[in-house]
């Protein structure tokens, strides 16, 4: 193996000879020490192989011997170095280019955040900057882990924090902690959260401010914390008139009420809808001044319909300002759908559930009414949902 590489770099020829006795020839190159071998008959001429640098004694033996001598190939990196000289403008711009990508691709050029909802996606860019991660960063120049851990100990209202890399892009996720409502432990009204009709009092401590059958609005006081003493009809009045104050407390109880909700929902008849396949193709482009360059991904539209989406980024790098535009195209289909009206009445509907399901949870359902809305020449079908249930809106509220 080491001896066939050594050839490569001093060069290989392989030649033809032609002429009467060709054994002769290789006789006397071997008794001169011309290196020869992969020597092969073929028809009335040998075609062998011999190193660049026992080429031209092999060619004297030949021409004093009336000896046609042909080259049939060369090998080796001696052969290449014309084709260097030749192509070394675009040898260079290649390497260039793929130094170039390598730097651009070690580097941060996006910074991503999702799950956050309370806190600010600008706090979380910040504590990420603070600890390496940002637009322009080099990859080098953080631990993922650590990073985590640094954020995760700054910003107290993340439960979990993950820093991922893929390519040029970083992506932070977050899990924020949920926190427990302050109970109220002073004295309070127990107010109505919902409108709703009463159905049931339970008073533990306060004054009932309302009874069943009463129709009570979000807000209303339904058991008082302010307790007016009653003087027993079985006491002995007395000469003098004592005067006693109300007082307060910590209205407790529960108030069951019929609580209504409403919803809408709505379907065509006839939808044509543009939906999404999947696939997406991504294009990068590198902008200097008067030029913009395409590095990556095709030229041209890559589905016949797509969504175009493109992301820019200006960044100082150790070689100047540089722009980077990224362009994701997501390829997109029409459908078109015809339903009957009891379809689109079955879609209308679980619409309208999906949006009282996250308003009912526990509740107990007393009933439940569908009423369609829309007149049968319109071409959407609309419904209007109904449904009462039992549940308990007496909530705790501090004095004003």
């Amino acid at each position: 193996m080491g001896k066939r590489i050594f050839d490569q770099l001093g060069g290989v020829i392989g030649v033809k000879i032609s002429g009467q006795k060709q054994e002769k020839v290789i006789n006397m190159a071997l008794s001169r020490g011309i290196y020869i071998w992969d020597i092969k008959k073929e028809h009335n001429s040998i075609v062998l192989k011999v190193k660049a640098s026992g080429y031209e004694a092999l060619k004297s033996i030949c021409e004093e011997n009336d000896y046609i001598l042909e080259i049939t190939n060369k090998q080796g990196f001696p052969f290449f170095k014309g084709v260097f000289k030749r192509r070394v403008g675009f040898l260079s711009g290649a390497l260039i280019f793929v130094a170039s990508l390598y730097l651009l691709s070690s580097f941060i050029w996006f910074v991503d955040v999702s799950g956050n909802k309370q806190v600010e996606k600008k706090r979380i860019l910040t504590s990420a900057a603070k600890y390496g991660v940002y637009e322009g960063a080099a990859k080098w120049g953080f631990i993922t882990s650590e990073v985590e851990k640094a954020m995760h100990k700054e910003l107290s209202e993340l439960a979990y924090i993950k820093v991922g890399i893929d390519g040029v892009k970083a992506n932070i996720e977050v899990v924020e902690k949920v926190f427990p409502q302050d109970e109220i432990s002073g004295q309070c009204h127990m107010v109505a959260s919902k409108d709703g009709v009463v159905k049931e009092v339970l008073v533990l401590d306060g004054q009932p401010a309302v009874k069943e059958g009463d129709v009570v609005a979000r807000g209303e006081i339904l058991i008082s914390g302010i307790m007016f003493p009653s003087t027993s009809p079985f006491l002995i009045e007395e000469n003098t008139i004592e005067v006693k104050q109300p007082y307060m407390v910590r209205a407790r109880g529960t108030v069951k009420a019929e609580v209504n909700y409403q919803s809408y929902g709505e379907c065509r008849l006839v939808s044509e809808e543009t939906i999404l396949t999947g696939n997406k193709k991504s294009r990068i482009y590198i902008e200097i001044p008067g030029r913009k360059i395409r590095i990556i991904g095709q030229k041209g539209d890559a589905f016949p319909y797509y969504s175009l989406t493109t992301e820019h980024k200006t960044v100082n790098t150790p070689i100047g300002s540089l722009s980077i535009y990224r362009e994701t195209m997501a390829e997109q289909v029409k459908k078109k759908t015809e339903y009957s009206a009891e379809q689109a009445e079955k879609i209308a509907k679980s619409k309208a559930v999906k949006i009282l399901s996250s308003r009912i949870k526990n509740q107990k359902v007393l009933n439940s009414k569908i009423e369609i809305i829309s007149s049968p020449s319109d071409p959407i079908l609309r419904i209007k949902l109904s449904i009462n249930t039992i549940e308990d809106i007496a909530v705790a509220r501090p004095f004003k």
